[in-house]
């Protein structure tokens, strides 16, 4: 018959009860709650700095693709394949800008001569002739706009310009230089990464650093495919409509897609314009679908997208979003859903870990109670 027998617990005391804590564990305390407090001074100092290297990274990823294809088929070095990605992106952006710029230019020329008399229409319409009357509207309006344009013209407001656009210079030349650096190093600081774990650590450390990349890489996707979305959509309108310049004024719309936040508005601006042109009506069109289509695609299109691609739920991407812009602004929204798909893989990681670790004590545990019990 077996028979059960009793192990002894043994509880290391510290201390006795009443008395205070050893000021070694006090100065302890102490030091760590200093060195986080320190830390996080640090971080909300250098936040400008850690939002280019956020940048830099997701676009250093975007890039890795079209560079690993290089450096493959061609039997480049990495240096090399990165040089000629980035004259590539260049001659892009050149190529567009030669493409779309002079038609927006004749357009805003067409735009100066038209204003004119939608003013006059405007100014002589009933409406506005009983708002003057009762409320002495033109002369409030000519004051409200001369201020204002004195107010811009003044110096404080062009030195103000002048260091928004310094600053602006600086940040795009530091973005393409960590994207640069990051794309170079990337793959070594990988390996170092790997290096530093061993047996399943190495694995586990190698299984996350793999989804994070695929996080960026399915987000970077999932921005271009909104654009490409949001400019055939445009196209489709426009065309209907029988708008002038639909392909370049599309091709505009796609490419202010990829700025967060304003990117919407900025995009259709010109095309706004430009069916005012055509008609009031077209106008009024314009503003409409501009309106609806935001709507569908703040709420549809971009939640549904990156749910497939970073793998989130719509409810969190929103959630990222406004906490995103809150906190950093424009950088904060661009870089939100990445860092949400991010804290969602390393706590998954965790999860599985933490459980993994419960399986394996509680089946030890089993094992150390059929050894007692015998």
């Amino acid at each position: 018959m077996s028979t059960l027998r009793t192990l002894p617990i043994r509880v290391p005391l510290r201390g006795r009860i009443g008395e205070p804590p050893p000021t070694r564990s006090v100065l302890k305390v102490i030091a760590i709650v200093l060195g986080v407090a320190a830390l996080l001074w640090l971080v909300y100092v250098s936040r400008t700095v850690l939002a280019w290297l956020a940048v830099g990274a997701f676009l250093a990823v975007a890039i890795n693709p079209l560079v690993g294809a290089i450096q493959k088929r061609l039997r480049m070095p990495r240096s090399v394949s990165i040089l000629l990605v980035y004259l590539v992106v260049l001659a892009m952006l050149g190529g567009l800008a030669l493409l779309f710029v002079p038609p927006l230019i004749e357009a805003g020329q067409g735009l100066s001569d038209t204003l004119p008399g939608y003013v006059e229409q405007v100014r002589d319409s009933s409406l506005v002739e009983r708002l003057d009357r009762e409320y002495d509207l033109s002369r409030r309006v000519e004051e409200e706009l001369t201020s204002g344009l004195s107010g811009v013209a003044g110096p404080s407001t062009a030195v103000a310009l002048a260091q928004r656009l310094i600053s602006g210079l600086v940040a795009v030349i530091s973005i393409a230089v960590i994207t640069v650096l990051l794309s170079l190093y990337g793959p070594n600081l990988r390996a170092w990464t790997l290096d530093q774990a061993r047996g399943t650590a190495r694995e586990r450390v190698d299984r996350v650093l793999g989804r994070i990349y695929r996080v960026i890489a399915g987000y970077v996707v999932g921005v271009l495919l909104v654009a490409v979305l949001g400019a055939l959509a445009v196209y489709a309108f426009l065309t209907i409509l029988g708008i002038p310049f639909a392909p370049v004024l599309s091709l505009w719309v796609g490419l202010m897609s990829l700025i967060p936040l304003v990117g919407a508005t900025l995009g259709a601006l010109p095309y706004i314009a430009v069916a005012f042109f055509q008609g009031w009506e077209y106008g009024v069109a314009a503003i409409a679908f501009v309106l609806i289509y935001q709507q569908l695609e703040n709420h549809l299109v971009q939640p549904v997208v990156h749910r497939q691609t970073v793998h989130l739920n719509p409810l969190w991407i929103i959630l990222a979003v406004l906490i995103g812009a809150q906190v950093l602004g424009v950088v904060g929204v661009l870089v939100a859903i990445p860092v949400a798909g991010i804290v969602q893989v390393l706590l998954a990681e965790w999860w599985t870990e933490r459980r993994r670790r419960r399986e394996e004590r509680a089946s030890g545990a089993e094992s150390e109670l059929i050894v007692v019990i015998e």
